[in-house]
């Protein structure tokens, strides 16, 4: 029985890459201070319903299952022979939401990758973690297919979105094409990147595929719906479109990886798009720090369970073996 491993880094690389996460976190929290007024932004927290923060709760845990879900999908689509259970999977990829937040915002994925190396007949953990590659790639396309659509639909977005989410649908699109087909184009390849492409998967089945794209969608879908009940319950006259306008770019901001978790970089994106829709930045930013609160919730839950198991998962469970 194969158990994933122990991420250990370096203490002193712990040290530095929080010290400068939160460093930046606070400088650009501090910018944001100076553009609004504390007390108000203390009222507006005070205002949201309590169900409005346990449907934004709820939809961020719906973005995570469907996350889970789209990893799954692609471990099947790229050849995998066995699966874990959806009980040992899904505490990996709770572990691998905490380990995100560390320096690096990697420390997931690499988990994920190692943890299921088993999966592959090989053993390969490059396999593995190019699946995780993959997934993240395809949620990255579907986050910019949401606000391409977002921005054709609401008078209100930036023209430089379409333009934008073009050239990263492009780099996506790229990335995922170069993995896909690295292992059939080895022979054309020089030796020492040859030897990097025949480890690369394959896609064999599409199925899984096409539905790790639909998932990809959907997870950025509920990530806006949970913003949107927390800003429509402040400001009801922000409409459904202009959140799927706005949400998606508070996203893309959270991937500046000088940030805790994206802290601070959404939450200046989300004020200054919400500003031009005269939407009060104290309320832009009561909703942009619960949903911060939200999904340090749901990887804390992660983190949680990781811990009462120890770091001992399963990565191979026979029972599961892909069809």
């Amino acid at each position: 029985m194969a158990t994933a491993p122990r991420i250990q880094p370096s203490p002193k690389r712990i040290a530095l890459g929080w010290l400068v996460r939160l460093t930046v976190t606070a400088l650009v929290f501090g910018y944001l201070l100076r553009l609004i007024d504390v007390r108000d932004l203390w009222s507006k927290l005070q205002e949201l319903p309590r169900a409005a923060l346990l449907g934004s709760l709820t939809l961020s845990a719906l973005a995570a299952t469907a996350g889970f879900l789209r990893w799954r999908a692609l471990l099947r689509g790229y050849g995998a022979q066995t699966l874990p259970s959806y009980l040992v999977s899904g505490r990996i990829y709770g572990a691998a939401l905490f380990y995100n937040l560390l320096p690096g915002a990697v420390g997931g994925d690499v988990y994920r990758g190692y943890a299921t190396r088993q999966c592959f007949a090989d053993g390969s953990a490059t396999r593995s973690m190019s699946v995780v590659f993959v997934e993240r790639m395809l949620g990255f396309s579907g986050l910019l297919m949401l606000a391409s659509v977002a921005a054709l639909l609401s008078a209100h977005a930036e023209p430089q979105v379409l333009f934008y989410s073009a050239l990263g649908l492009g780099g996506a699109t790229t990335a995922i094409l170069a993995i896909s087909f690295g292992q059939r184009l080895s022979g054309l390849l020089p030796a020492p990147i040859a030897r990097i492409t025949r480890a690369l998967p394959t896609i064999q089945r599409v199925a899984p595929c096409l539905w790790a794209l639909a998932l990809s969608v959907m997870t950025h879908v509920f990530i806006s719906l949970a913003g949107h009940v927390l800003i429509h319950s402040l400001v009801p006259r922000v409409t459904l479109v202009q959140s799927f306008a706005t949400f998606p770019v508070g996203t893309l901001a959270a991937y500046f990886p000088l940030t805790v978790a994206g802290a601070g970089a959404r939450e200046t994106a989300l004020v200054e798009m919400f500003a031009r829709l005269n939407v009060p930045r104290e309320a832009a930013l009561a909703t942009s720090l619960c949903l911060l609160v939200c999904s340090l919730i749901i990887a804390g839950l992660g983190g949680l369970s990781q811990l009462a198991f120890r770091g001992q998962v399963e990565v191979t469970a026979p029972a599961n073996r892909t069809e």
